[in-house]
């Protein structure tokens, strides 16, 4: 099963979630990819999605309220763990629980499309998807 197929799953079919998460997921190892590496497939569509394009998706533009903050806390646990990694076994533990914020959003978009039991249900199953285990992250930075 592609992560398509589980954010079909998640979002129950709703196409234009589907389509934002797709959207955020790529951006997203895009960003990781330009903090790590100092690089990423291509920086202005990144920055011109993250910035205007999102505004525009159909999804995004609907639930702007909701999804708004999500990305703001994902983005500033993401910034934190860039740091914590580089720590202790404490501190990379610690990063290894922030790094998973996006699937935190994908969990909203679940409550969006589906509603509090919905979000309860495919819960653990989104949060299951993240597939890094902290010790791997320890052998990583260290």
């Amino acid at each position: 099963m592609t992560l398509e197929d589980h954010f079909a799953r998640w979002f129950r079919g709703d196409t234009a979630a589907v389509d934002f998460a797709e959207h955020l997921w790529h951006a997203t190892q895009e960003w990781d990819d330009l903090e790590d590496e100092g690089k990423c497939a291509n920086h202005n569509a990144l920055l011109s999605w993250l910035a205007f394009g999102k505004e525009y998706t159909p999804f995004f533009a609907d639930h702007a309220h909701i999804l708004r903050p999500a990305m703001l806390n994902m983005y500033l646990q993401w910034r934190a763990a860039n740091v914590l990694e580089r720590g202790d076994r404490n501190d990379v533990a610690k990063a290894y629980m922030l790094r998973a914020a996006i699937y935190g959003v994908f969990h909203n978009i679940a409550w969006i499309v589906g509603g509090d039991d919905w979000a309860a249900q495919v819960g653990p199953e989104i949060y299951r998807m993240y597939a890094e285990t902290p010790e791997e992250l320890w052998k990583e930075m260290n």
